[in-house]
């Protein structure tokens, strides 16, 4: 659940005073990492296409899946996607990968398959990675692009949507309070689940009605609050931290939806 501002508030100052001599720490070793980097040339990231692929070219932002082998400069394989039988996935351009994935990656097409010798620069740099990675390592990856697509986004609706929503199998959520439903009344044909408390935070018994309605992540999803910020919180959260990929949210909300004359029902509670 999300903090109120005053424990928001309290807590920064906790933090703040007991972080006093990490903050040091932190500057004296960031001074001298900074150094050791200055006396090593910059290398350049090498890319070898060995295999030409098809569709559309990898793009940032995009959800990206390769399978890979990753080698040390002696040959030595530190690393492989394969023997876990499946693709690692990412976001791509979002930081999720070392600096010489993201470039190296960027135009890749589905089917592709490239080699790409990464210099410690774009890899792991002077602190290496573990007891696999050392210090200053120039690594050496193939990758193969397995597929790609543009992560779902949560769709802006109309009246005029919310109308057809009710009309097909797509599960309506007025997520609101009960006074809230009280005083507007609510729209015929919506599930009534609260989502948020008065205070903001997620309302307890949310998690456990929701997903009593909304068993697939596939499910196609609308939500309504108020005036649209509500369901735009939510329904982001709904689609990039629980994986749904069919998500869609009232704009205006059932203010914007009375402003247009449309009908709603008394609220009858249970």
């Amino acid at each position: 659940s999300q903090p109120t501002v005053i424990e928001f508030v309290r807590g920064w100052l906790c933090i703040k005073k007991k972080s006093f001599y990490f903050r040091l720490r932190t500057l004296f070793l960031t001074i001298v990492m900074a150094a050791s980097a200055s006396s090593t040339t910059a290398g350049e990231l090498k890319v070898d296409v060995v295999a030409v692929g098809v569709g559309e070219q990898a793009e940032n932002g995009m959800e990206i899946s390769v399978h890979y082998e990753g080698r040390l400069n002696d040959g030595t394989v530190f690393d492989s996607s394969q023997p876990r039988g499946a693709p690692f996935s990412f976001v791509l351009g979002t930081g999720q990968i070392i600096k010489g994935w993201e470039t190296g990656i960027l135009g890749m097409r589905v089917g592709e398959k490239r080699v790409l010798t990464i210099p410690p620069e774009l890899a792991y740099g002077v602190k290496g990675a573990g007891s696999a990675i050392p210090p200053n390592a120039t690594l050496v990856f193939d990758v193969e692009m397995v597929a790609m697509a543009w992560p779902p986004k949560l769709e802006a609706a109309s009246n005029e949507d919310l109308e057809t929503a009710l009309q097909n199998e797509t599960l309506v959520i007025d997520i609101r309070r009960p006074e809230e439903w009280r005083a507007t009344g609510i729209i015929e044909g919506a599930e009534l689940v609260t989502a948020f408390t008065k205070s903001g935070r997620l309302h307890p018994e949310f998690q456990q009605k929701f997903s009593s309605l909304a068993t697939n992540l596939n499910t196609p999803i609308m939500l309504y609050c108020r005036t649209g910020n509500r369901t735009t919180s939510l329904g982001n959260a709904l689609l990039k931290q629980l994986g749904f990929t069919n998500v869609g949210h009232l704009e205006s909300g059932i203010v914007g939806w009375q402003k247009d004359n449309r009908p709603t029902v008394a609220y009858q509670p249970e």
